[in-house]
């Protein structure tokens, strides 16, 4: 097992021969400072070949905490299906053990450090409508819907930050969300959008652990 402080230095800025690159998304927010018990995957941009993507995962073990590093500038149509793989990989392990869970692995540049956001639960679906999805709830879901610009929220472009602002404001509102993303948003937007998302601290905020991609 890899010590974490070499994670560490190969994350913030891997690159394997002259093509392949890897440079971590940054976040603010998260409070996962560190994750015991672990194996890395990197998914990595090709600087020659932009719409391709690679993934090494030969260091994964079934039994471990996943941290999953991907790099900031793929999109979401780009990583999303190689990060549902690996999910799939390590449900239908023959080893497994009770407890471990999977991470994005980001870096805060404050601190200069790493910090991390967990996904365990996410079940990402890209071929799968969320109108569909919707109709099969019990709860009043309201669907946000995130491009490259904005959230549509009640029917009103707003950004993710006068969003999670109006959220904060509005302590003893419920809402139940279900999120809908573009897939051309890059790497870096997505994290950025979810980490945005842990500041709200209401309770009565919840968010469906099903994510959709849809096609811009």
């Amino acid at each position: 097992m890899k010590p974490l402080l070499i994670i560490l230095i190969l994350s913030l800025c891997l690159s394997c021969g002259s093509d392949k690159e890897l440079q971590l998304a940054e976040i603010q927010h998260s409070e996962i400072k560190e994750v015991l018990d672990v194996s890395p995957a990197y998914i990595f941009y090709n600087t020659k070949a932009e719409d391709s993507v690679e993934l090494n995962k030969q260091n994964l073990i079934s039994t471990t905490n996943w941290l999953v590093n991907i790099d900031k500038r793929l999109t979401l149509q780009q990583a999303i299906p190689v990060v549902i793989g690996l999910q799939e990989k390590k449900r239908n392990a023959s080893h497994k053990k009770k407890g471990v869970k999977n991470y994005f692995t980001a870096f805060n540049p404050e601190v200069k450090n790493l910090r991390f956001i967990e996904f365990t639960k996410v079940h990402y679906h890209v071929n799968t409508t969320i109108e569909a999805y919707v109709k099969t709830l019990d709860d009043q879901a309201e669907v946000l819907t995130f491009n490259r610009n904005d959230v549509t929220f009640q029917e009103k472009q707003l950004t993710v930050d006068a969003f999670v602002n109006r959220l904060k404001t509005a302590p003893n509102q419920g809402h139940v969300f279900v999120l809908n993303f573009e897939n051309q948003l890059s790497f870096q937007e997505y994290l950025h959008i979810k980490d945005l998302l842990l500041t709200v601290k209401n309770t009565a905020v919840l968010i469906h652990t099903n994510e959709f991609i849809y096609k811009s």
